[in-house]
């Protein structure tokens, strides 16, 4: 029964309150037994200083690819590999770090952070209703599968896979209340230099793929949004919403609203998220890849939406069963809406020891891809098949 606990614990979302608290942007519980307490029996006096190993490996078979069927490949791969350390200082200072370690560390020309680091941000509590953050953050748009620590993360849909999500920036959160909070929050909407980023000459499609109008960085570039996260009925439903844009070229913008709710019950989590993303110049790149744009070239007037639905089934003490799919489209004033996708996951997990955040998984994915006939593209698919062990190793 005590393994049963921690483990629907582990898997219940943050409340609205936790998610500027230093938590958030999938921070998840974390009364797991740590590396130097069992070998040292070191207690802890305060919450100052704490580190982190997230990491998940796992030996990976898959027929095809993203550009052609290629049969059955297998390998062992290391799917996450990051360090994190994050603490409070006072009662109203707070830290949170996280670089992921199999990444480049090249520093972006625009904000001169590595693409690699996720955080590097300190918080600071006005009071018991008001906080800001600064420096490296997340962005805190809606949606409860976008705020999962990407560690748990089997397969992404196609739009969160290709969204960006930290840049340096400055977040104000107010909580009126213990259930619901409010994030005003601008951030870069680049790491890198527009030209650097896209190129020093860019353009972009207009009504058809041929016709092309030049296209300049935006003196400001800037992402503004806001974000509510609501919690009722004891924690049983919670809602992430935000809506936002932003612009990085001169006249061009971007605009993307999300949202999601989540219910949690004592051994059965679903939830529910929508995304939709208009794009003057297509940000994302999806569009300007699937119609084989030469560098330098964009897509112009991209629509893109997401609809997600995973659920989490603690069928025994000690095993979790994972069950979600997705469903994304793709339009382009030059094409209509072209691209439809189609994703689903489902893992077999085990936790062998519960003061650990520990676990075995099996698990597949199948995605698939359907293009309109105008579209002159051919549809594929891929199905993976992959098991591993994910591990956020609570080393202090």
């Amino acid at each position: 029964m005590k393994k049963l606990i921690i483990l629907a614990t582990l898997l219940l979302p943050i409340t609205a309150y936790t998610q500027g608290g230093n938590t958030g942007m999938g921070e998840e519980r974390t009364e797991f037994e740590s590396i130097a307490k069992r070998l040292f029996k070191l207690e802890k006096k305060s919450n100052a200083f704490n580190l982190y190993i997230n990491y998940a490996g796992s030996f990976t078979s898959q027929n095809g690819d993203e550009s052609a069927f290629s049969g059955w490949q297998s390998a062992f791969r290391a799917r996450d590999l990051r360090l994190e350390i994050k603490g409070e200082l006072t009662d109203a200072i707070y830290y949170r770090f996280r670089q992921k370690l199999n990444r480049a560390n090249a520093p972006g020309s625009l904000d001169n952070y590595s693409p690699a680091t996720d955080f590097m941000m300190v918080g600071l509590k006005l009071g018991d209703h008001f906080a800001i953050e600064g420096g490296k953050i997340c962005q805190h748009w809606g949606g409860f599968d976008y705020d999962e620590n990407p560690l748990y993360i089997y397969q992404y849909s196609d739009f969160l896979d290709r969204i960006d999500i930290f840049f340096a920036g400055v977040a104000f959160y107010w909580r009126p209340s213990a259930t619901q909070e409010f994030v005003f929050e601008a951030t870069n909407p680049l790491t890198s230099t527009f030209e650097d980023t896209y190129g020093p000459e860019v353009y972009v499609t207009g009504s058809n793929l041929t016709e092309l109008t030049r296209i300049y960085g935006a003196r400001h570039p800037i992402n503004l949004l806001v974000n509510w996260n609501g919690s009722f009925l004891d924690g049983k439903v919670l809602t992430r919403f935000a809506v936002g844009g932003m612009s990085q070229t001169d006249k061009l913008r971007s605009k993307i609203a999300s949202g999601g709710i989540k219910f949690n019950f004592p051994k059965l989590q679903w939830y529910i998220d929508y995304m939709i993303e208009k794009d003057d110049m297509d940000r994302l790149g999806i569009a300007t890849e699937d119609f084989g744009l030469s560098a330098g070239k964009r897509v112009g007037n991209v629509s893109y939406t997401s609809l997600i639905a995973k659920a989490f089934w603690q069928f025994s003490p000690d095993w979790n069963l994972v069950a979600k799919g997705s469903y994304d489209t793709v339009g382009a004033e030059a094409a209509g809406k072209y691209r439809k996708s189609l994703m689903g996951v489902c893992s077999l997990e085990y936790y062998p020891e519960a003061l650990q955040d520990f676990r075995i998984f099996l698990a597949g994915t199948a995605h698939k891809l359907i293009f309109s006939d105008t579209s002159g593209l051919e549809p594929f698919g891929t199905l993976r098949l992959e098991t591993g062990i994910i591990y956020r190793i609570k080393c202090y």
